[in-house]
């Protein structure tokens, strides 16, 4: 019994020394108050993790709105901004400013709440999607001076709501290409990404030109829906090779599009498209696997439910690979 009663006190105080803080008051259930014992890693506006003695988990996500320097220790108010499973915060909860290498050390679960943005020290594994499950469909803007590499495109942060990409595929049908994606809102509520691709192809004077968005709701801290508008003006495919035996940029289409993030950070994306030239409705299912910068994915998808065949007619596998750095 004194052993294990050692152990638990080692176990405490070991949480405690780690801590950058505790609560001391819940002053309603989507704001408590904290005393801060470090300020040089937990300031307004940083992103905090409350961790429950009792369960010895984490239990929430919430952000500093305000803080007290004058006092010793610091007071800080956070606005909660998810709960794990429902769970009750408590007084003497600690809190941990929210980084990878805690997220590491923690095994913190995939939560919604929890795909950062602007923060380059983070692993592309922690933030929202560049694009789903395939690499025709856009996502959002990567932070700034990010690379996303893949043998299909090219993209590049140049601001955390400004970037530029570039079809591989496309070069190689002869089609010189840009494509622009910038970020018009972004808060827990909604994510809006509009985006734009241009090529032309010179020897036979033949363009094609994108454009489209996408919108992101979370739905809880599993879930987030997206819905993507892609509008493709004037294709032409006599000569296109490539374009062709791809289905690339070949009509227009509204995709609504569900993720799931898994406890270790994957991803399962599926949802259906409304095809706009055919008017037939389809769909898409894949699974993404995701490191601290290398992603792929596999699945399977369709531009018809009711064409009970295998092929680019019917139903086909999707597949991608890049690296996030």
């Amino acid at each position: 019994m004194i052993k294990f009663i050692f152990a638990l006190l080692l176990i405490l105080f070991s949480l405690e020394a780690f801590s950058s803080g505790q609560v001391t008051e819940i002053l309603h259930p989507q704001e408590i108050m904290a005393d801060i014992f470090d300020s040089s890693k937990i300031q307004v506006k940083s992103r905090v993790i409350i961790y429950s003695r009792k369960l010895q988990k984490a239990i929430g996500f919430g952000i500093v709105t305000k803080m007290d320097t004058g006092s010793s220790p610091q007071v800080a108010v956070i606005s909660i901004e998810e709960l794990i499973e429902s769970a009750v915060i408590m007084k003497k909860d600690l809190i941990y400013p929210l980084d990878f290498e805690l997220m590491k050390e923690k095994k913190i679960p995939g939560f919604t709440s929890l795909t950062l943005h602007g923060d380059d020290h983070i692993p592309a594994r922690f933030k929202e999607l560049a694009y789903f499950g395939v690499f025709t469909s856009e996502g959002h803007t990567l932070d700034k001076k990010e690379f996303l590499l893949s043998p299909f495109q090219l993209q590049y942060g140049v601001t955390n709501d400004f970037g530029v990409k570039m079809v591989n595929t496309l070069w190689l049908d002869g089609y010189a290409n840009l494509g622009l994606k910038y970020r018009v809102l972004r808060n827990k509520y909604a994510r809006i990404t509009m985006n734009t691709l241009g090529a032309y192809k010179v020897q036979s004077n033949d363009y094609i030109w994108q454009v489209g968005s996408v919108i992101s709701l979370p739905a809880n801290a599993k879930f987030q829906n997206h819905l993507m508008v892609n509008i493709t003006l004037d294709p032409q495919f006599a000569d296109a090779h490539a374009t062709k035996d791809l289905h690339l940029f070949q009509d227009s289409d509204i995709r609504s599009i569900t993720e799931y993030i898994t406890n270790d950070w994957g991803r399962i994306l599926y949802g259906p498209t409304y095809n706009v030239e055919l008017k037939t409705i389809g769909g898409t299912l894949s699974h993404m696997w995701i490191w601290d910068s290398f992603h792929t994915s596999i699945g399977l998808a369709t531009r018809d439910f009711s064409n009970l065949v295998i092929g680019k007619k019917g139903y086909y596998y999707v597949y991608d690979l890049f690296w996030r750095f």
